[in-house]
């Protein structure tokens, strides 16, 4: 491991993401499979919970990607799809805007270690060699590095060495570090960019380089030269990779109800309660992995939030409880949506969207998934949301053709919610 220190502000926690706590069953119907709950430690009500996320948002949340490009990945059902590619330095445009200015030219030097028993990745920064003059008739640049671990480009996920004045080959010779569990740091991407800083104007992009932590072996800390690369313009199909989320489905027919130990209930105009001939559609949600740290800790507080849409309003709202400081949260929480049926289903769509909850301000979009059918229509209507693809169709349709059985998938979570079709 380095000795060399780097400055404190490079120097953050993401905490290793396991569950802790008692076990018990649960005990929602007796069809359910046996899973074992875990009562992750800090689990909180999201009573008073504000409901700042703005949906119109979500729904523009890709126009800035340039027409022609899709932010959809493939959905799986594994976390191998999706999580195992590299990612592409689409994410130039975070911070920085001085882009195509230079041309990029160079090396840079750097090793690569991580502490095992301290879960510390550590990035030694040695130095560059024959940068671009951002200063072309004095031929001299103010050079620093910068670190993101992608998909994270927060500000609290942001490492940078000092500037180094009028050199095009500075020696920076700075560790910076990242506290990050492996199994994590395995979904994640090394972005590592140089830029010319010009205090009264944009920064200047001199060149990047991406490593990809997948099945990265660390070997010690050699240093080795690296060539910098020009900003990609493509957008590869693991930018919107943000997790995945671990859940059951279940139609269970109106006889069902009827004959079983659970009844169906609908409320009339008069406020009297009758039996229902629907049946119910049962989402048990269980777990989530992978999801982006969006707090200053490198953590994130989510919950689930589920419509059936066209439904979408505060009575017809589910939703977990949060869990307290945690990407891979585990919730084994079950929503029920009362008076429905196969021919409804299948003109329905559940949208299941995953939150980091605030006390104080909105809640932060984590990713989200739609289940239904994938016509665009709903009611002879062409509506934006039914574009499920993929398993998230395949998963509706194998519930709708099984009623009274749970099936199970994990799905990618999307980006955004933005019409995929």
């Amino acid at each position: 491991m380095y000795d060399q220190q780097s400055d404190s502000s490079s120097v953050h926690t993401t905490p290793d993401h396991r569950t802790n706590g008692s076990k018990r069953r649960l005990d929602i119907d007796p069809s359910l499979p046996s899973i074992t709950i875990s009562e992750a430690e800090g689990l909180a009500s999201t009573h008073g919970e504000s409901d700042g996320e703005n949906h119109d948002f979500l729904m523009k949340g890709s126009q800035s990607i340039r027409s022609g490009q899709s932010m959809s990945s493939s959905l799986g059902l594994t976390s191998s799809m999706g999580s195992r590619d590299s990612l592409s330095s689409y994410y130039s445009n975070a911070g920085e805007v001085n882009y195509g200015k230079i041309n990029v030219t160079g090396d840079i030097q750097f090793g690569l270690d991580y502490d095992y028993k301290t879960s510390c990745l550590e990035i030694r920064v040695k130095q560059c060699r024959n940068l671009a003059p951002a200063d072309v008739k004095k031929n001299k640049s103010d050079p620093y590095v910068k670190s993101y671990l992608l998909p994270d480009k927060t500000k609290t996920g942001k490492r940078k060495t000092k500037v180094k004045k009028n050199s095009l080959n500075p020696t920076f010779d700075e560790t910076l570090r990242y506290y990050i569990a492996k199994s994590e740091l395995e979904n994640r991407t090394l972005w590592l960019t140089v830029w010319h800083n010009d205090r009264f104007g944009r920064n200047d992009f001199l060149g990047e380089v991406t490593i990809p932590f997948d099945y990265y072996r660390f070997e010690g800390p050699t240093l080795k030269w690296h060539q910098l690369q020009q900003r990609q313009e493509y957008l590869p199909s693991s930018l919107s990779y943000k997790g995945e989320l671990t859940l059951s489905l279940k139609f269970v027919t109106g006889d069902k109800l009827l004959t079983g130990s659970t009844t169906s209930l609908k409320h009339s105009r008069d406020g009297r309660s009758e039996v229902s001939d629907g049946g119910q559609l049962h989402v048990y949600i269980k777990e989530a992995k992978n999801l982006t740290a969006v707090r200053s800790g490198g953590y994130s507080d989510p919950f689930c939030k589920g419509y059936l849409l066209p439904e979408k309003n505060r009575s017809s709202k589910q939703k977990t409880p949060v869990v307290k400081k945690n990407c891979n949260p585990v919730w084994n929480h079950c929503f029920i949506f009362e008076d429905v049926s196969a021919s409804l289903l299948a003109d329905r769509c559940l949208e299941l969207t995953l939150w980091d909850y605030d006390r104080i301000s909105s809640n932060d979009f984590l990713g989200g998934v739609r289940l239904n059918l994938g016509s665009g229509i709903c009611s002879r209507r062409y509506v934006d949301w039914m574009d499920a693809v993929g398993d998230e169709i395949s998963l509706w349709q194998s519930m709708i053709s099984r009623p009274n059985t749970w099936v199970d998938g994990t799905l990618m979570l999307r980006a955004n919610m933005s019409n995929r079709m």
